[in-house]
């Protein structure tokens, strides 16, 4: 079921437009009913799930596309215009603040993303504030070389319709104080940048690996630890190790608790909600929440007494961020390098990529 609903994901993508994409939701499902129709065997079953999911994968990503589709910028432009802010980010390792904001100016984009340096940024810059602010805005960037990130569809899929840089003094109209998750990544972010001077402990604790410096960055790469920047399965399952370890040793100092309940499954629960913590407070991002749930089912296994670790854990984990996070399937982090193909108005387009990168590369 999870390699053909990631399959049909993936060759949404792939394909080049409509006629392509309902060919295949036929195919797929015309081998779904077919490999039910033929018998009951195992192999007939599998063919009609495959198929079944296939199609349901291809639409619902098809779906979503269509949902989440919003005009973008034809070309660059300097505008002053007031917007409210939606999202606040910090990039340490550049000195820059990264703004998703909503302009109240209907000639431009419902959302877009705004970078200003960090220094000169006033207070009360927080989600629900008004800006009133000069930027220079152009359309989300394709990717600069192929099989590299695609800006472009993760902005398409964002709902994010220009980016750029802001000119001049930001006037906030409307102060608001930092709240959520966000406002507490970036409290914790500070207080670990003040007292440790490497920047690489503000990754492991908040998942931002913006905060990183460059020759941070350069000595993790030639080292080959680079990957351990990104937080995972190796950060999730020390969070969840150190968390059970020291919930066992502390209830087992109680001998009433200790003869009265089963402390490993306690345990195991306090290491799954830190587990969900340390998720939620890196960012969600799709390695980790990958991590997080094949760690939670390890937990349940071991709480309903079940072998744990088996391929049904990977396949769970995978089918979860397949259906929250249909989009990341491109992306290296989560499968091999399938063609990614930012989007146009009506679609996400290979041949558009293919004649993006080639414009990009002509001008360097």
């Amino acid at each position: 079921m999870v390699v053909g609903f990631g399959a049909g994901i993936a060759a949404w993508f792939a394909l080049d437009g409509p006629r392509q994409w309902i060919a295949l939701i036929c195919l797929a499902s015309g081998t779904g009913i077919a490999g039910f129709a033929l018998g009951g065997g195992r192999l007939e079953r599998a063919f009609g799930w495959l198929g079944l999911t296939a199609a349901i994968g291809c639409a619902l990503i098809w779906a979503r596309a269509e949902w989440v589709a919003a005009p973008r910028l034809d070309r660059p432009k300097v505008v002053a215009f007031d917007a409210s802010v939606e999202r606040v980010e910090t990039l340490a390792a550049k000195g820059n603040l990264r703004l998703t904001i909503a302009p109240d100016d209907p000639a431009l984009p419902p959302k877009v993303r705004v970078s200003l340096k960090a220094d000169g940024a006033p207070e009360g810059i927080a989600s629900g504030a008004r800006l009133r602010l000069r930027a220079r805005l152009a359309p989300p960037p394709p990717m600069a070389l192929p099989r590299t990130h695609d800006f472009a569809r993760d902005a398409w899929f964002w709902g994010i319709g220009a980016v750029g840089t802001a000119l001049g003094p930001v006037e906030v109209l409307k102060p608001m104080p930092p709240s959520g998750l966000d406002s507490l990544r970036d409290r914790l972010g500070h207080h670990i940048r003040e007292a440790l001077p490497s920047s690489i402990a503000t990754a492991l604790a908040t998942g931002d690996q913006n905060a990183v410096g460059e020759e941070d960055a350069q000595a993790m790469r030639r080292s080959g630890l680079a990957h351990l920047l990104s937080v995972s399965g190796l950060h999730i399952a020390a969070v969840i190790g150190a968390a059970m370890f020291l919930a066992l040793k502390l209830l087992a100092l109680s001998e009433r608790l200790a003869l009265r309940f089963n402390l490993v499954i306690v345990a195991a629960g306090a290491g799954a909600i830190a587990g969900i913590a340390y998720t939620l407070l890196t960012g969600a991002q799709v390695p980790t929440v990958r991590s997080c749930i094949a760690a939670v089912l390890v937990l349940g296994g071991i709480a309903l007494g079940r072998d744990a670790v088996s391929l049904r854990l990977i396949a769970t984990g995978a089918l979860v961020v397949l259906l929250f996070r249909r989009k990341r399937l491109p992306d290296r982090v989560f499968s091999s390098a399938l063609p990614p193909s930012p989007p146009s108005s009506h679609s996400i387009r290979r041949r558009s990529a293919r004649s993006s990168c080639a414009e990009t590369t002509g001008r360097s």
